[in-house]
């Protein structure tokens, strides 16, 4: 038997108890249940009150977040530093492939530099003759400028070999076929400019080994240099002395008037 009274569903919460009054007793009695219904919404939906963060809270997750990132970063930059090592390495054996093919080429003979044109260094005359590209294989990636802008801040080579090593009015070129350990002769390498032409703090076109702090060991302290059988070695302090060479192992403290 149907009861006496419909109750119809309406969106008001408080207007849907009245009507049911006289019927469906289970219903009232769930309405009831649901609580108040100011909690309602206007839809007969219980309201869900969400807790949000307090400041503190959200300052305390602030500062960890801030202490993993001051543990984490400087682990990054090692692991940067490194990775800019390997790839000067590489470069470095590349540039050796090249010297070497170019000098095979040329009756075992390398240009260093060309005194009556000092706007040519041993790195375009290599770029020339033996085809290399992309020039920033010419700069060390880890230190000013790191990319290619000229041909004077680049590797350097070294420019005062033994005499008996070198043919030329000026000295300017390397006879390889002469040097006798090819594997102790560092022919370029990490350098910074120490003043310059006016160049601070910057890599260099060549150095001299005669020549204290021209090489700059900036790789976790080593200095990266490649040797005239063709291989790149990262060099120890301990093994520049044993090449005859004083490196730097700081910052390039001399000053100059152009900043690369």
């Amino acid at each position: 038997m149907l009861p006496s009274r419909i109750c119809l569903p309406i969106l008001e919460p408080t207007n849907l108890l009245r009507s049911c009054r006289g019927g469906f007793p289970k219903m009232r009695r769930s309405l009831r249940r649901l609580g108040p219904a100011s909690d309602w919404t206007s839809a007969g939906v219980v309201r869900r009150v969400i807790r949000g963060f307090t400041l503190i809270e959200l300052l305390v997750v602030i500062a960890i977040i801030a202490i993993l990132a001051g543990m984490l970063l400087p682990t990054l930059a090692r692991a940067q530093r490194k990775a800019k090592g390997v790839q000067c390495m590489n470069q470095l054996r590349q540039l050796g492939i090249a010297t070497l093919s170019y000098a095979a080429e040329n009756g075992e003979t390398i240009q260093l530099l060309a005194p009556k044109d000092p706007e040519v260094t041993w790195g375009s005359i290599l770029s020339t003759n033996a085809s290399v590209k992309p020039f920033d294989l010419f700069v060390c990636p880890i230190y000013k400028p790191k990319k290619f802008i000229n041909w004077f801040q680049t590797y350097g080579v070294r420019v005062d070999p033994p005499k008996e090593y070198t043919k030329g009015t000026f000295r300017e070129f390397l006879n390889v076929g002469a040097v006798e350990r090819p594997s102790d002769y560092m022919h370029l390498a990490d350098t910074t400019s120490r003043g310059r032409l006016g160049f601070e703090a910057t890599q260099f076109h060549m150095f001299r080994a005669t020549n204290k702090f021209e090489v700059h060991g900036r790789h976790a302290g080593s200095a990266n240099g490649m040797f005239l059988d063709g291989h790149a070695e990262a060099c120890r302090k301990k093994r520049l002395e044993d090449l005859g060479i004083t490196g730097l192992f700081d910052r390039d403290g001399i000053t100059g008037y152009y900043f690369p």
